[in-house]
């Protein structure tokens, strides 16, 4: 997986949460077990 764009920690283990799932997020992002910060994901479920 990816790193934490705020502590570079893995994000393995982080919380996925899909567009609109918390109410106001247009797009998907992972919550990074460590710090909390959400990094986006792009283009995660999209139509190609």
């Amino acid at each position: 997986m990816q790193e934490c764009c705020n502590c570079g920690e893995p994000l393995d283990g982080g919380e996925l949460i899909l567009p609109w799932e918390d109410g106001d997020n247009s797009s998907a992002y992972v919550k990074c077990p460590n710090c909390g910060a959400k990094n986006y994901v792009d283009g995660y479920g999209e139509d190609d």
